[in-house]
C-alpha cells in the first residue's frame, strides 16, 4: 500500500488522473469500433447499380468524403489515446504527484474526447444515412427516404443531448470547484486564526487539509512553512519552501523562508542569495514588506563576516604559535652550533655530549627567569660550583666569552618574539576598531551611507536607496510610514562630512564588504 500513499495526500489530483484515464480508454474503444465499421462498410458495399447511373457521382463523392473524414477523425483520436494512456498508467503506479503528465497533456486528452464522442459520432450517424442512400437509391428509393427521415431526428437529438451534456458537465465542474474553494477558504480561515493565536500545530493541520484538496497552491505551502519556522522545524521549512518555489519561482516569501533555513544551517552565502532574490522580486512586483527582509539580509551578512573573522583569528593564532616555535627552534640550533664550535676550538673530546649538557643547563637557567629578557648571571654558576664540568673525564672550562655569545643569541630571539607579538597585537587592535557606528549606517541597505539625505521626518538614508524605494516600492517613508516624494529629500551635509572623516581614519572600510 505504499503505492497508494501519495493518492491519499491529494484526492483531487487522484480523481483528475483517473478521469483522464477513463476518458482515453473510452476514446480507444469508441474510435476503434466506429472507424472499423466505416472501413468495413466501404469494402462491403456494392456499387454495381451506380456504374451506368449519371446522377450517382455526387452521392458517391459525398460518401467517400464522409467516410474518409470519419476514419481520419477516429484514427487521430485513437492515436492520441494510444500515445498518452501508457504514460498515465505509469503515473498512477509511480506516483502522480511527481509525474503529472495528465496536467501537461490535458488539452490533447480533451481534444481526443471531443473528436471521438462528439464530432466522430456525428459523422458516424451521417455515414449511416449516406450508406442507406448508396445502398437503396436505385433498388427502392422509399427505403432511402425512410432512412433519412429516421436518421435526421436522431442526429438532432444527438446534437441536443451533446450540447446539454457538455453544458451540465461544465456546470457540475464549476459548482464542484466552487464548493472545494469554499471548503478550502474556510479551512484557511481557521488555520490563520490558529496561527494568530500561536496554535501552530492546529494551523498546520488546517493547511494540511487545504493541501489535500488542492496541492497546487503555493500560498498553502508558504503558510505552513511559516508555522514550521515558529516551531523551529527547519527541515520541513526547507521542503515547503522548495515545493512552493517549484510551483511559483517568483514567490517572495518562499525565497525569504528558504533564506531563513540556510541562515539557521549557517550556510550564509545561500541565505544572502535568497534574501537578495526576495528583495529584487519585491522591487519588481512593487510589494512592500517593510525592512524585515533587509534586516534578515543584514543579519546574514554580519553572521558571515563574524564567521570569516573567527576563522581569520584562528589562523592567526596558529600562525603565531608556529612562528614562535620556529624562533625557539632556531635559537636552540644556533646555541648548539656555537657551543660545538666553542668546544672544537678548545679541542675537547666528546664535543656533542658536552655541548648538549651546556645547552641544557643554560636553557634550564633561562626557564627559571621567565620575566628576564637578558641573562647577566655567570653561566658557570648554573652549571657547577666550580668553573669546570666533569663528565667521563671531560674537563671543560666555561669562560665569559661563551656566556656572552649565548646571551646575544637569547636576546636576538627575544627581540624577534617581541616584534612578532607587537605585529599581531597591532592586528588585534585594528580588528577591534573595525565597526561602523549605527548612526552612520543607512536604514535601508544597512551599510555605510553614501550621499546621505534627510527626510522631513528626521530620518537619514542613502539617496540611491530611498529614491529606489520610492520609485519601486511605495511613495512612503519606509520607517515613518508617511507620504514622501523625492523633492522633499535634503542633503545631510553634516553627516556626510562625518562619514568622510570616518573613512579617512579607517582604511578598512573600503576593503571590507558588509
Amino acid at each position: 500500500m505504499d503505492v497508494e500513499q501519495p493518492y491519499t495526500k491529494n484526492p483531487l489530483k487522484r480523481r483528475r488522473l483517473l478521469f483522464s484515464k477513463a476518458k482515453l480508454k473510452a476514446v480507444s474503444r469508441t474510435s476503434a469500433l466506429l472507424s472499423g465499421f466505416a472501413m468495413v462498410a466501404m469494402v462491403e458495399i456494392s456499387l454495381d447499380d451506380h456504374k451506368n447511373a449519371k446522377g450517382s457521382a455526387p452521392l458517391l463523392v459525398v460518401y467517400s468524403v464522409i467516410t474518409c473524414l470519419l476514419v481520419g477523425v477516429h484514427l487521430l483520436a485513437l492515436m492520441i489515446s494510444t500515445c498518452i494512456l501508457p504514460q498515465l498508467e505509469a503515473d498512477s503506479l509511480i506516483g502522480y504527484e511527481e509525474y503529472e503528465s495528465h496536467e501537461t497533456m490535458h488539452i490533447y486528452i480533451e481534444l481526443a474526447w471531443i473528436l471521438s464522442t462528439g464530432f466522430g459520432i456525428f459523422l458516424f450517424l451521417v455515414e449511416i444515412a449516406i450508406v442507406c442512400w448508396v445502398k437503396f437509391y436505385y433498388v427502392t428509393r422509399p427505403a432511402a427516404i425512410a432512412t433519412t427521415i429516421v436518421i435526421v431526428p436522431v442526429i438532432i437529438l444527438f446534437c441536443i443531448f451533446s450540447l446539454h451534456f457538455y453544458r451540465r458537465l461544465v456546470s457540475f465542474k464549476l459548482s464542484r470547484h466552487q464548493d472545494e474553494l469554499n471548503e478550502i477558504e474556510n479551512t484557511l480561515t481557521v488555520g490563520n486564526k490558529n496561527f494568530l493565536q500561536k496554535k501552530y500545530n492546529d494551523a498546520i493541520h488546517c493547511y494540511n487539509q487545504a493541501l489535500k484538496q488542492n496541492g497546487e497552491k503555493a500560498t498553502y505551502y508558504v503558510n505552513r512553512a511559516l508555522c514550521y519556522i515558529k516551531l523551529k522545524q527547519w527541515d520541513k521549512v526547507y521542503q515547503d519552501a522548495r515545493h512552493c518555489l517549484d510551483l511559483d519561482p517568483n514567490y517572495i516569501k518562499a525565497h525569504a523562508y528558504l533564506g531563513q533555513y540556510y541562515l539557521e544551517q549557517q550556510r550564509f552565502d545561500e541565505a544572502i542569495t535568497c534574501f537578495k532574490q526576495a528583495l529584487e522580486l519585491a522591487k519588481i512586483q512593487n510589494k512592500n514588506f517593510g525592512d524585515e527582509i533587509q534586516r534578515l539580509l543584514r543579519y546574514a551578512q554580519k553572521r558571515r563576516f563574524s564567521l570569516m573573522e573567527q576563522k581569520r583569528i584562528e589562523n592567526e593564532i596558529s600562525l603565531q604559535t608556529y612562528l614562535r616555535s620556529l624562533i625557539q627552534t632556531d635559537k636552540e640550533q644556533r646555541m648548539q652550533l656555537y657551543i660545538e664550535k666553542y668546544l672544537d676550538e678548545k679541542e675537547t673530546e666528546s664535543t656533542t655530549i658536552a655541548s648538549q649538557m651546556i645547552l641544557k643547563q643554560y636553557l634550564s637557567k633561562i626557564m627559571s627567569y621567565p620575566n628576564q629578557q637578558t641573562t647577566t648571571t655567570n653561566l658557570s654558576s648554573s652549571i657547577s660550583i666550580n668553573p669546570t664540568i666533569h663528565n667521563n673525564e671531560i674537563n671543560i672550562a666555561v669562560d665569559q666569552q661563551l656566556e656572552q655569545a649565548l646571551d646575544d643569541i637569547e636576546q636576538f630571539s627575544n627581540q624577534s618574539l617581541n616584534e612578532m607579538n607587537n605585529l599581531f597585537n597591532e592586528v588585534d587592535i585594528r580588528r577591534k576598531r573595525r565597526e561602523i557606528p549605527e548612526y552612520l549606517t543607512c536604514k535601508l541597505c544597512y551599510d555605510l551611507m553614501k550621499d546621505p539625505v534627510i527626510t522631513p521626518f528626521g530620518i537619514t538614508y542613502c539617496r540611491s536607496c530611498i529614491e529606489e524605494n520610492l520609485y519601486k516600492v511605495s511613495h512612503l517613508d519606509p520607517i515613518a510610514n508617511k507620504p514622501l516624494v523625492v523633492e522633499q529629500l535634503i542633503n545631510n551635509l553634516v553627516l556626510k562630512e562625518i562619514i568622510e572623516k570616518f573613512i579617512k581614519e579607517n582604511e578598512w572600510v573600503n576593503s571590507e564588504c558588509f
